[in-house]
């Protein structure tokens, strides 16, 4: 541009030369400079002037004004000497009126120049000078400019201050100057309060919003920024855009959201801007924010790893959560690790430690064991918030390493205010519980268990503790703590899956047997045997309790049965269990069987071949082969002639001939015994035996003869009717049943009124009763019960009572109850009656008096868990006929709940099945369906075997659904039902729902499929 105005100048002077300046008039030569100047004409009108100056005085307006348009060209002309030349002006004529104008003209040109310093030299000279306000203003904003250009702020400030004031054209430019350096200070709100009134202005309006944003984004007013922001990025050029990206996505960042920030960080990346650690650090919290781990990796990767600044610190941490969550294990135990060898604040090394700690405890990586670490973190910050959490990890390590001392300190230190800790130390008790058990010091152990106990959140444990406490007091000898410790494991629910359950029947069975109650004793050993593995080396010690129990019990079938079991196997009890098979086989009346089995056993020459030779013998006898059965004494004398069973076999040979008639060698035989064997039992039986010998034999005399020589054996004449009696007794006793019965009838045929005749009437009852003629022994157990009150009354109204009970005659089952409740001393007795008053009353539809026997039954603490259990489900049953009658009423509806419950808590598995379906019968009428539905649920998943009432149960969840109006539900319910075919009542109850189901168009809302589902 220069070079074109020098090329103009030129050529205008060239013009202009073939004109000669001498001989004009100074006012010629001055207008003629004049218009050259206004040509902007400055070298020619720059001579012009300076001829009109050497025509005139130096004083004169002529040369003044002359000299002023010659500073004016020189500027103009970008003299050298143009600024040294309009000082001389200055000084030349010091009160010129042209004074102020070269000055402005002067600095004007040091602007253009960019010579800041000698624009502010000339406007300073007019520092004190009268201008015009307009002026005056222009002059404070020139001013003001140039300090702002050289930096000088406080100076600008003024200036620009003044100027923005005023009236004049430049106030605006002043006032957007005066911003813009509060801006640069930061001083927000002068900043704001000087622009934001430009933001519609002409020339700064486009410009001001990005000094706003900025302020905006300093004073953390995100809201204003975000508005402003938002659209400010639509409109900005390419390289503004990138910069409001930043600011927003920042904003966005304070403000939480993290996902809307992220599009503005990669647009401000994407479009070249800014990108420091502190923004990778922000995009990085973004990532990690919305879980993009992944992503949050990548920013936070790209950070320096040495700094300790706070926000680097925070973003190892979410560095390591990061590889956490991805189970990038090893890497994020390198990020917290990291900081820990870091100079990272303390806080921030102890949430790194406890992370650190964690990662360990999770995946046994490479930097340690859990155990030390945890412990070196509570040694580290023995303050720490995590102490809890801590613990709750360390009783777990313990737990898992066995070390359950030190995991029960852990855990006290940790506090039970967690059930995460109460459920750690009922299993750290248990264990440490069962270590003691084992080191014998049942004490301390019976203690741990009760600790244990005090926690009850997981069942199965629960069911454990109870478990090892009833061994313990087994082991002790206290059986009814080790029966009542044994049935509280059976009862729990969490006990159903254990493997310790066999054993736990197997000790109930134990501990009944030492408390003599015998019957439950063997159907706990059976239930033992239902639930033991093939391979549990107590089968064979339970099959052998079980027979010895049956056997005990007189239920000599069963016992057979289970000694057979035994006697085939090859331990150490088979040869007993054949002997004590033998021995069932004659009570059974199989006598042949029997002595076949002793014969053999006879043969082994074990220690059991002599009993078995003397048991043989007195089955031969009673058999009536009485030859064999002499003979098979006699060897039994030679063998072991000084056994107390050798006297009984002389005396059984006595028998023995006279059962062949031989009476003349029996009452040799007789007379035997008691001179070989004087004072002996066996001897008084030989004399007594001896009597009816005699008697046969006619020789009566001679057995008085014989007696009288005996004072000691007190024989009278009299007694006769007491052998008859004997003789009837003889047979009853050794379980010779049929017989026995004819010989009792016989005797109370000949002694009505005899004095053995109430004795006689029970035992030929009892003889036919298990003979299994029951119809024969009824009328001899009334003839018991019609005499006066006996011993065997009692006996005889409980034999009557069950035969009643058998035959369903619910009128005689009271009546014979009532007297056995009024009689017994027996509690199990008593109870017996009270079970059957329950279920006559309740056979006969007297569901009040039904209702009070079974409350009684649950009354009683004594009663067995089998008795209870049915007076559990009868009550139950009950209350249900009560609430059906009165479906209105509420409190029944209560009552049967609340049985159901008991029911559920108490009862066997069946009533508990049974109790489940019937609380979700009542939470469905109380309209609680989603309850009801749990209930069915907790039936299906805990009462495999009880199927009748799980497929009960599906039609009232099917009910629950269709309530529920869930259409697809209920009627899929139904369908499995049907396909199941448990049974045709439930098919046929089932098929009539989904009738009722479909006439009610009950909506289906099975979910949309596609071929992939």
């Amino acid at each position: 541009m220069r070079i074109t105005f020098f090329t103009a100048l030129l050529y205008s002077a060239s013009l202009f030369a073939q004109q000669p300046i001498t001989g004009q008039q100074p006012e010629a030569l001055f207008a003629e400079a004049r218009a050259r100047f206004d040509r902007a004409l400055y070298s020619s009108a720059y001579e012009h002037f300076g001829q009109v100056r050497s025509m005139v005085p130096e004083a004169s307006d002529w040369s003044e004004q002359s000299m002023y348009y010659q500073a004016l060209c020189s500027i103009r002309l970008l003299h050298r000497d143009a600024e040294e030349y309009a000082e001389s002006f200055l000084q030349t004529y010091p009160s010129s009126s042209r004074r102020i104008d070269l000055i402005l003209e002067a600095a004007e040109q040091s602007f253009n120049r960019r010579r800041y310093q000698e624009a502010k030299r000339w406007l300073r000279q007019l520092d004190g000078v009268d201008l015009a306000s307009g002026l005056r203003a222009e002059v404070q904003f020139k001013l003001g400019y140039a300090h702002f250009l050289l930096n000088e702020f406080d100076q600008a400030k003024a200036e620009l201050g003044a100027a923005k004031k005023s009236k004049s054209p430049v106030a605006k430019t002043a006032q957007y100057y005066y911003g813009h350096i509060a801006y640069l200070e930061k001083s927000d709100q002068t900043a704001l309060e000087s622009l934001e009134p430009l933001q519609n202005h002409e020339e700064f309006g486009a410009v001001v919003p990005y000094y706003l944003a900025q302020i905006f984004a300093r004073q953390g007013k995100d809201d204003e920024l975000l508005k402003l922001g938002e659209g400010l990025i639509k409109q900005a050029s390419a390289k503004r855009a990138p910069e409001i990206a930043l600011l927003v996505a920042q904003s966005m960042v304070r403000k939480k959201r993290y996902a809307d920030a992220i599009p503005y960080f990669e647009f401000n990346r994407a479009q070249g801007g800014r990108v420091s650690p502190e923004i990778n650090y922000q995009m990085g919290v973004c990532s990690y924010q919305t879980k993009d781990y992944e992503g949050a990796i990548r920013a936070f990767n790209q950070l320096p790893s040495e700094s300790t600044t706070d926000w680097l610190v925070q973003s190892r941490l979410m560095l390591g959560d990061s590889y956490a969550r991805l189970e990038r294990w090893e890497e994020a135990q390198s990020a917290f690790r990291s900081i820990l060898q870091s100079k990272a604040d303390e806080t921030t090394r102890e949430q790194a430690a406890f992370q650190y700690a964690k990662l360990t405890y999770r995946s046994a990586g490479p930097f340690g064991d859990a155990i030390p670490i945890f412990n070196q973190f509570l040694r580290d910050f023995p303050r720490t918030e995590y102490r809890r959490e801590a613990n709750e990890y360390l009783a777990n390590l313990y737990l898992t390493s066995r070390d359950y001392g030190r995991a029960i300190e852990a855990i006290v230190q940790t506090g039970m205010g967690s059930s995460a800790m109460r459920e750690a130390y009922q299993k750290v008790a248990y264990f440490r519980g069962v270590e003691l058990y084992q080191s014998s010091q049942w004490d301390k152990a019976n203690e741990l268990m009760d600790q244990s106990l005090s926690y009850p959140l997981d069942r199965g444990y629960t069911a454990l503790a109870h478990f090892w406490k009833g061994e313990m007091a087994y082991r002790q000898g206290d059986y009814r703590e080790a029966l009542d410790q044994t049935d509280k494991f059976l009862k729990v629910p969490g006990s159903f899956n254990l493997s310790e359950r066999p054993a736990a029947q197997y000790n109930k069975a134990y501990a009944l047997y030492r408390l003599d109650r015998l019957e439950e004793s063997a159907a706990s050993f059976r239930v033992f045997l239902e639930d033991a593995s093939a391979a549990d080396r107590r089968r064979e010690d339970a099959e052998l309790r079980i027979a010895d129990l049956y056997f005990l019990l007189g239920r000599h079938a069963l016992a057979r049965d289970f000694y057979a079991k035994i006697a085939k196997g090859s331990s150490a009890d088979a040869e007993y269990a054949g002997f004590q098979q033998a021995l069932c086989r004659g009570l059974l009346g199989d006598n042949a069987g029997k002595i076949t089995q002793l014969a053999g056993i006879e043969k082994t020459g074990s220690a059991r071949a002599d009993e078995a030779l003397f048991e043989r013998a007195q089955t031969l006898l009673r058999m009536g082969r009485n030859s064999e059965a002499e003979e098979a004494f006699a060897a039994y004398i030679r063998r072991k002639p000084n056994a107390e069973k050798a006297r009984r076999a002389a005396l059984n040979i006595a028998l023995a001939r006279r059962n062949d008639n031989n009476l003349s060698g029996a009452i040799t035989a007789f007379q035997g015994v008691v001179r070989e064997h004087p004072g002996t039992d066996e001897a008084r039986e030989a004399v007594a035996g001896a009597r009816s010998v005699f008697d046969e034999a006619n020789r009566i005399d001679d057995y008085l003869e014989w007696v009288q020589g005996m004072p000691s054996s007190g024989i009278r004449a009299s007694e006769l009717d007491s052998v008859a009696y004997m003789s009837a007794y003889d047979k009853f006793a050794q379980s010779q049943y049929s017989v026995s019965f004819d010989a009792f009838v016989r005797y109370l045929k000949r002694f009505p009124d005899g004095y053995f005749a109430p004795i006689a009437q029970f035992q030929a009852a009892e003889s036919a009763r298990m003979t299994g003629q029951m119809a024969q022994s009824l009328p001899y157990y009334q003839g018991v019960v019609r005499a006066p009150i006996g011993a065997n009354t009692v006996s005889a109204y409980k034999w009557l009572l069950r035969d009643a009970e058998a035959r369903k005659d619910w009128t005689e089952v009271k009546s014979h109850a009532e007297r056995l409740i009024a009689l017994a001393e027996d509690a199990s007795l008593r109870s017996e009656a009270s079970r059957a008053m329950m279920r006559a009353h309740y056979a006969e539809g007297n569901s009040d008096v039904a209702l009070t026997y079974a409350e009684g039954i649950l009354a009683d603490q004594r009663e067995t868990p089998e008795v209870r259990s049915e007076a559990l489900s009868l009550r139950m049953r009950l209350l249900e006929g009560k609430y059906r009658a009165l479906a209105s009423d509420s409190v029944r509806l209560g009552t049967w709940l609340v049985a159901a419950d008991q029911a559920i808590e108490d009862g066997f598995v069946v009533v508990q099945a049974e109790a489940r379906y019937a609380k979700a019968q009542i939470l469905r009428i109380r309209g609680q369906f989603a309850a009801s539905s749990e209930e069915v649920f907790a039936l299906l998943d805990n009462y495999p075997s009880q199927t009748e009432w799980r497929y009960r149960a599906l039609l009232v969840l099917s009910r629950n659904y269709a309530s529920l109006n869930d259409g697809f539900q209920a009627r899929y319910t139904l369908d499995f039902l049907i396909s199941e075919h448990p049974s045709d009542e439930l098919v046929r109850e089932a098929q009539a729902l989904l009738a009722e189901f479909n006439a009610a168009e009950l909506p289906s809302n099975a979910p949309q499929t596609n071929d992939a589902d």
